[in-house]
C-alpha cells in the first residue's frame, strides 16, 4: 500500500505541474541576453515595375488569335519576332481588295481614253464653229449699199445663227470638261478607297507580327480568369496584352500577406530576399506598398483564403540571376531589441492566465513578458539573467 500510494503522488504531482525536467542530452533552457528579432515570412515572386508592353495592335477584325508566341522567359534582340497572329481571315480578303485596285485603275485608264477622244472632238467642233462665226461676221459687216437686200438679210441671218451655235458648240465644250473632271473624280475616289482598303489589310498583315522593341527578356502574361499563361491558339482581341519586356532595374517582390496576419507588418520595414532557385544568396529590399484590401486567389477561387498585395522594393539587384517569375521568400523584420533579456519559449507556460515560467528546481514564477518570436519571448520582469528553465510538455500546458 505504501508503494502504491508513493505512485499516486508521483502522478499528482506531475499532472499538477505540467512540466518535467531535463532528461539526458536535453538541451539547456537558459534566461540570457541577447538581440530580440521578431521575423514574419512570406512568399512570392520576381516582377518588374516597368517594361515595353506589347500588345494586340488596332486592327480591322476585333478579334484574332495567337498564331506563334516565343518562350516565356526567352531572350531577344530588337526587332525579334515575340508574337505572330492570325493572319488567315485578313489574307483572304488580300487578292479581293488588289483586284478591286487593278478594275479600278483600268477603269480610270479607259475612262481618261475616252474622255480625251470626247474633248478633243468637241474642241474641234468648237473651232469649225468659231471659222464659220468669223466668216458670217466679216460677211455681215459688208455694207448693205454694196449688195442686196436680200443678200445683205441673208448675211445678217447667217451671222446669228454662226454666233448661236458658237455660243452653242463653246457650252458643250465648257460642260464636257466639268463632267469629266467630275467623272474623273469619282473613280480617283473609287481607286483611292480600294488602295487604302489594300493598303491597311497589308498593314494589318504586317502588324500580325509583333516584334520586340528593345533587347530583353520576354514575360508571357496572363489570362487572370484561367491562371496560366498565354498559349498558341488562344484568342485575343485589340488591347489585349500578350508579353513584357521588363525593365531590368524595376526589379520587385509581389508576395502575398495571409489575412489573418493583417497589421504585422507596414510600409518601410526592412526585408530579406532569397529565391528559391539560389538559397545561398540573400538581397536587401524594404516594404513599398501593401494592398487595401484583400484579394482572394486569382487560381484557387473557391478558396476561402484572402491576401494583401505587398511589394518589396530590392535594394540591390543581381541583374544576372534575377529573372521575373522567379519564386522569392520575403522574410521581414518586424521588431528588433539589442541587449533584451531573452527566456526560450519552450520554458514558458503561454495559456495559463497569467504567465508563468517553471525554474529547473521546481519552483514556478509569475513573468511578464513582452514580444515573442518563435524561438523567445522578452522578459520585462519575474527572470533573471542565468536562470534555467524546465521544458514543458505541451500535451498538458495549462493544466494545473
Amino acid at each position: 500500500m505504501r508503494r502504491i500510494s508513493s505512485v499516486m503522488v508521483l502522478l499528482a504531482a506531475g499532472c499538477f505541474s505540467g512540466y518535467s525536467t531535463d532528461g539526458p542530452g536535453s538541451p539547456a533552457l537558459r534566461v540570457h541576453r541577447g538581440q530580440f528579432a521578431s521575423d514574419i515570412v512570406l512568399t512570392g515572386e520576381l516582377e518588374a515595375a516597368r517594361g515595353e508592353a506589347i500588345a494586340v495592335p488596332q486592327l480591322p477584325s476585333w478579334q484574332t488569335s495567337i498564331k506563334w508566341l516565343a518562350p516565356d522567359g526567352a531572350e531577344v534582340k530588337q526587332g525579334d519576332r515575340v508574337v505572330e497572329l492570325d493572319s488567315s481571315t485578313f489574307a483572304s480578303n488580300l487578292d479581293t481588295k488588289r483586284q478591286a485596285v487593278v478594275q479600278a485603275e483600268q477603269q480610270l485608264t479607259q475612262k481618261k481614253a475616252e474622255w480625251s477622244a470626247d474633248v478633243e472632238q468637241k474642241e474641234l467642233d468648237l473651232a469649225k464653229k468659231r471659222v464659220d462665226y468669223d466668216k458670217a461676221r466679216l460677211d455681215a459687216v459688208v455694207p448693205k449699199e454694196i449688195v442686196s437686200v436680200r443678200d445683205f438679210q441673208d448675211r445678217e441671218i447667217k451671222f446669228k445663227r454662226a454666233e448661236v451655235e458658237l455660243a452653242k458648240a463653246t457650252s458643250v465644250l465648257r460642260s464636257q470638261r466639268q463632267s469629266v473632271t467630275s467623272d474623273r473624280a469619282n473613280l480617283e475616289l473609287t481607286l483611292g478607297k480600294a488602295e487604302r482598303e489594300l493598303h491597311e489589310a497589308d498593314k494589318a498583315i504586317a502588324a500580325l507580327t509583333l516584334r520586340a522593341p528593345r533587347s530583353g527578356i520576354v514575360v508571357i502574361r496572363d489570362i487572370p480568369w484561367e491562371g496560366r499563361k498565354l498559349q498558341e491558339g488562344d484568342a485575343v482581341w485589340v488591347g489585349f496584352p500578350l508579353a513584357l519586356i521588363p525593365e531590368p532595374t524595376s526589379m520587385q517582390v509581389n508576395a502575398s500577406l495571409a489575412d489573418v496576419d493583417d497589421r504585422k507588418i507596414a510600409v518601410g520595414m526592412p526585408a530579406t530576399i532569397i529565391l528559391d532557385a539560389y538559397p545561398g544568396l540573400r538581397f536587401p529590399g524594404r516594404i513599398s506598398d501593401i494592398s487595401a484590401v484583400a484579394r482572394e486567389n486569382a487560381v484557387a477561387r473557391a478558396s476561402l483564403r484572402r491576401s494583401f498585395r505587398v511589394l518589396v522594393q530590392l535594394q540591390r539587384i543581381d541583374f544576372l540571376r534575377m529573372r521575373p517569375g522567379l519564386s522569392a521568400r520575403v522574410t521581414v523584420r518586424r521588431n528588433s531589441q539589442a541587449a533584451s533579456l531573452l527566456a526560450p519559449r519552450a520554458g514558458l507556460d503561454l495559456k495559463r492566465s497569467g504567465t508563468r515560467a517553471r525554474l529547473a528546481g521546481g519552483s514556478t514564477v509569475a513573468v511578464k513578458l513582452g514580444p515573442c518570436n518563435a524561438q523567445e519571448c522578452v522578459v520585462m520582469e519575474g527572470l533573471r539573467e542565468g536562470d534555467t528553465l524546465a521544458p514543458i510538455r505541451r500535451s498538458e500546458e495549462g493544466n494545473g
